[in-house]
């Protein structure tokens, strides 16, 4: 859609009192790139910060989702047209993203967390990128969680945007969340945040970071994949997937957020909307991992209406749903930060990227 009453980003971080607001300054000055555009309607519904009175943890928890918001938006604007692999819409996020890896003070393993890649769509060889940004961890630094979220969506049609604030803004928002909520400790394992490119294609991007590794898949202990977690729609649900993977995610303790359910699923169950079954288990980006051998969780919720349409804008996703979805993923990497890698690891089946 269209959006009205657009105002210059630099002027709504101000707004905001953003430690980004000089970024998109920059970006857009050294770059000669007009950075997205952001509408006073997306101002006006960001949640809000701490309020008077709240605990230290509540504070953090609402400055947390606050950013995670604004992420959510600003990856899903006009502007980024999309997303879609090599085009000035993902020239766009990546340089979003490097910045935002930098301001979370993720090791950068490759120049500027870039890695590039190339793939076959049809006859030809296309460029992607993927974005990498390492969190080291202190009590086994050489054992590492991989963090997956795709970032690219689909090509405009015509004047039809198809802006993609679930698929998979809100994945990405997530995984910079869980950035952030690391930021300030040293956690047990280290972490690898990948953003990556081409998933829509086939799941190229994670192909890609399997086939040149930044570190042994050896040392991976586990994929954890965000892909679509913005909109519960009826029944309120977010899935996790991957018990036959993980056994042991079936002892963690799971209660409801603000009427939120994590549901753990079946790998082939039939989306809401019809009776057809579905292979999550090769969904999304998890499923390179899980046909490597590494044990995988992968958060998402099911297909609905305006999936893969130009109606996937973030003005459709409650803003509840999501900040209750992001507090579930938490919780999950927090319990998971309790657990030894005896009590995570699980026999490995076969090396297969394809």
């Amino acid at each position: 859609m269209q959006w009205q009453n657009k105002i210059k980003p630099d002027l709504y971080f101000k707004r905001q009192r953003h430690r980004l607001a000089l970024l998109f300054v920059l970006l857009s000055a050294s770059s000669g790139v007009l950075m997205p555009k952001v509408s006073v309607a997306a101002e006006q519904q960001a949640p809000q910060l701490a309020r008077p009175g709240q605990k230290a943890s509540e504070k953090e928890q609402d400055a947390l989702f606050s950013q995670a918001w604004q992420d959510l938006q600003l990856l899903s604007a006009d502007d980024m047209a999309g997303r879609s692999s090599g085009s000035r819409g993902s020239g766009l996020v990546q340089q979003y993203l490097q910045q935002r890896f930098t301001d979370l003070g993720l090791v950068a393993l490759t120049d500027n967390y870039r890695q590039p890649f190339r793939y076959n769509l049809g006859f030809s060889q296309q460029q992607g990128v993927n974005l990498i940004g390492l969190k080291q961890g202190c009590r086994y630094p050489d054992i590492y969680i991989v963090v997956t979220a795709h970032y690219d969506h689909l090509k405009p049609q015509g004047k039809r945007i198809f802006n993609g604030a679930d698929d998979n803004a809100s994945g990405v928002a997530g995984m910079l969340y869980l950035a952030a909520m690391l930021q300030s400790q040293c956690p047990a394992y280290s972490y690898l945040f990948v953003a990556t490119d081409a998933e829509e294609h086939g799941l190229d991007g994670a192909k890609a970071f399997l086939a040149q590794p930044p570190v042994s898949p050896a040392k991976m202990l586990l994929n954890i994949n965000l892909d679509m977690i913005g909109r519960g729609e009826r029944n309120n649900k977010l899935y996790l997937l991957g018990k036959r993977s993980l056994p042991v995610i079936l002892q963690m303790p799971r209660t409801e957020k603000n009427g939120v359910r994590l549901v753990l699923a079946s790998e082939r169950r039939p989306e809401s909307r019809g009776s057809a079954s579905v292979d999550w288990s090769n969904a999304s980006d998890h499923g390179v991992f899980r046909r490597a051998g590494i044990p995988y969780l992968y958060f998402g919720v099911d297909l609905h209406a305006d999936y893969h349409s130009p109606n996937d804008d973030w003005q459709r996703i409650d803003a509840g749903f999501f900040q209750a979805a992001l507090s579930q993923i938490a919780a999950t990497v927090l319990w998971l930060e309790q657990q030894s890698p005896a009590q995570l690891q699980y026999p490995r089946k076969s090396t297969k990227l394809n």
